[in-house]
């Protein structure tokens, strides 16, 4: 049998201001931290069970029952960066015109059975809120 391990860190911080009556700015920041792994399987031995010329009931050799690096198919290392930056502005009680933004960044340490997914994004939204 094999273990598989993980340790995950996540930090998260989120503010909203009201700097006067019509204008509300917030902001949230998230960084994850994953990493994970399945330990190095070590399989039975089979020896036994190969072609056996006597009673030919056993015939095996045709497979392959090496998973030397079956374990490094598991391997996750990524970090991931989120920021959101917005604001919203009251034109009346129910009418709101808004901006914000998002960025988010992931590193993948280690790419392996999808290749490096690290990557960026950045979006940028504008809207009208209408309450009713």
């Amino acid at each position: 049998m094999t273990d598989y391990k993980s340790k995950v860190h996540n930090v998260y911080l989120s503010a909203s201001v009201m700097p006067t009556e019509k204008l509300r700015l917030f902001g949230t920041v998230n960084f994850n931290k994953a990493e994970s792994k399945l330990d190095q399987v070590i399989m039975p031995d089979i020896t036994e069970r190969l072609y056996n010329e006597t009673d030919g009931v056993y015939d095996l050799q045709h497979q392959v029952f090496t998973f030397d690096a079956m374990d490094t198919h598991s391997d996750l290392n990524y970090s991931l960066l989120q920021l959101w930056l917005g604001a919203e502005y009251a034109l009346t009680p129910t009418v709101r015109l808004t901006a914000d933004g998002s960025y988010a960044d992931l590193t993948d340490d280690a790419p392996y059975v999808y290749g490096d997914e690290s990557g960026s994004i950045l979006e940028v939204r504008t809207g009208i809120k209408i309450d009713f």
